[in-house]
């Protein structure tokens, strides 16, 4: 298809076309034939116009998918950067949770260790282990 789309090729035929005008003009037979070669001709000319069209039109399809081929990887790099925010904004939560975690644990040692605690003036001691400490006695 590309051939027939060069310039090489459409000097050929139209000096094809301008010689077979030239050897048209003799006689009567010659008209007929000339009237036959003018629609052969009228209908190659037809399609190389076809063919043209068909040309350019790809051409603007090919700029069009390229424009689409740019913005799509634009928005790649865009989501991209977007993932790598959010995978370090993870990291942070998971840092701030592991915190969390600490001091709720220190917090709930603290209320652990108050329960304990009496306000009448008597003494509460928590032995851990007692009664493993029991048995090595």
């Amino acid at each position: 298809m590309e051939h027939y789309l060069t310039i090489q090729h459409q000097e050929i035929l139209l000096k094809c076309i301008r010689q077979m005008k030239s050897k048209t003009t003799t006689n009567d037979t010659t008209k007929t034939d000339a009237i036959e070669l003018t629609e052969i001709l009228n209908i190659l000319s037809g399609g190389i116009e076809a063919l043209i069209n068909e040309s350019q039109n790809l051409t603007i399809e090919v700029s069009q998918q390229q424009e689409k081929v740019k913005q799509i990887e634009e928005q790649s790099s865009t989501m991209k950067i977007s993932a790598e925010e959010s995978q370090s904004l993870l990291q942070g939560f998971k840092q701030n949770q592991e915190i969390l975690q600490q001091e709720i644990m220190s917090l709930s040692e603290s209320v652990d260790d108050m329960k304990y605690v009496s306000y009448d003036g008597t003494f509460i001691w928590k032995i851990s282990n007692f009664k493993e400490k029991m048995s090595k006695i």
